[in-house]
């Protein structure tokens, strides 16, 4: 009996001794499979030199390379047109091209940079914060996540909508940024360019000519037209510059160095003129006849033009501000084409709100010539004001700081 026991848990021991192996194998298969996983971990990660955000960005993932060994990111620089790319295939699209590709497939709530696309999300712009990008990486580690080049060549599926703007598609209140800055920033701004005293002097010469014509209803009709003209020129002037920074996305470092460069000399010259009382930054002398000779005909058709050459010959007096902010619209993070065109209805609306005061002060009884008067008599300080606001937004651009 005692031998027959011995001999049933020698059996019961050689039959179960198997399957444990197996057991242990299978485990350390999925482990090992667990770890091939982690390692095919990819991040591709999308900056600009000039990126005030990228370069706080840039630290986070030194830190998650040096924390997770299986983590893999791929850098591309959209400063330029070529391939900067680093840590990535041969044969690659350049950096602006593969960007764009990225964009179309992850269709993220904002085209911005920094832009970082790990497994089938995407962090974008003020939405990549560090909570959000180690949740992310750290999710595709324990679970495995496709390569997001293989999303965008169409080899994986299941891109979801990522994280972008300031919040946006994070849904949230961690995301959300206060957006009074941008906003007083723009009204500021655009009233310091609305007291624009080339403008001024057109529409109190256009006035002046009306009021010894016509009545004060006829002033008022005609007024308003060269108002709306003045401002449906400089939106349009805007919109367009806008595309032409957005255009320029490639050569992102030498555009923002110009506008750089254009606000301090601008504001230089604004307080040279300032101090010697004088006007370096004024409309051509050759354009002046021909509009006053425009403004003579006092009509609401001849205001139009008026209204158009005025404001694209008056761009030397304070276009360099309203230059200077379309560059920063354009590196808005929030910049999308529906928000940009809001900003700058925002911006031209409280441009025009000097040359209106002007028009109601006139319509209400205030003789032309004392109008023309306080324009002269504060023209350097509207020049100092101008200088002030170029060489603060020269200067902030130049240490990063917008």
């Amino acid at each position: 009996m005692k031998k027959f026991s011995v001999s049933l848990v020698l059996f019961v021991f050689l039959a179960v001794a198997p399957l444990a192996c197996a057991g242990a194998e299978s485990q350390q298969a999925e482990s090992q499979q667990a770890e091939s996983q982690q390692e095919q971990v990819s991040l591709y990660y999308f900056y600009a030199e000039d990126c005030s955000h990228c370069k706080k960005v840039a630290p986070l993932l030194e830190e998650l390379e040096a924390k997770f060994p299986e983590l893999e990111v791929r850098r591309f620089d959209l400063s330029y047109n070529e391939n900067n790319a680093t840590k990535t295939t041969k044969n690659t699209k350049s950096s602006s091209e593969l960007f764009n590709a990225f964009i179309q497939t992850y269709n993220p709530p904002a085209v911005e940079i920094p832009a970082v696309f790990v497994g089938n999300k995407s962090l974008i712009g003020r939405g990549l914060t560090r909570e959000r990008l180690e949740a992310e990486v750290e999710f595709c580690l324990r679970n495995g996540c496709p390569d997001p080049l293989a999303l965008v060549k169409g080899e994986a599926e299941g891109v979801t909508e990522g994280v972008g703007g300031r919040g946006g598609g994070g849904g949230g209140e961690e995301g959300e940024e206060d957006k009074s800055p941008l906003l007083l920033m723009l009204v500021g701004t655009a009233l310091v360019e609305g007291l624009n005293p080339c403008g001024f002097a057109v529409l109190i010469f256009l006035l002046a000519s009306l009021l010894s014509l016509r009545t004060r209803r006829s002033v008022l009709g005609v007024g308003l037209a060269f108002v709306a003209s003045v401002v449906a020129t400089h939106f349009f002037v805007g919109l367009g510059l806008v595309g032409c920074y957005l255009f320029s996305a490639g050569t992102t470092t030498l555009v923002r160095r110009l506008v750089i460069f254009v606000a301090l000399s601008a504001g230089v010259l604004n307080l040279h003129d300032f101090w010697r009382d004088k006007a370096t930054l004024a409309v051509p002398s050759v354009l002046k006849p021909g509009i006053a000779r425009l403004a003579g005909y006092a009509s609401v058709p001849c205001a139009v033009l008026l209204g158009f050459f005025a404001t694209m010959a008056g761009l030397p007096c304070t276009g360099c501000i309203y230059l200077t902010v379309l560059g920063l619209l354009a590196a808005e993070p929030a910049a999308s084409a529906l928000k940009t065109v809001l900003y700058l209805l925002l911006y031209n609306f409280f441009y025009a709100l000097p040359l209106l005061l002007i028009l109601a002060l006139i319509y209400r009884g205030t003789s032309p010539e004392e109008v023309e008067a306080w324009r002269k008599g504060k023209r350097r300080f509207m020049k100092l004001a101008g200088g002030l606001v170029l060489l603060g937004f020269g200067t902030a651009m130049l240490l990063g700081l917008v």
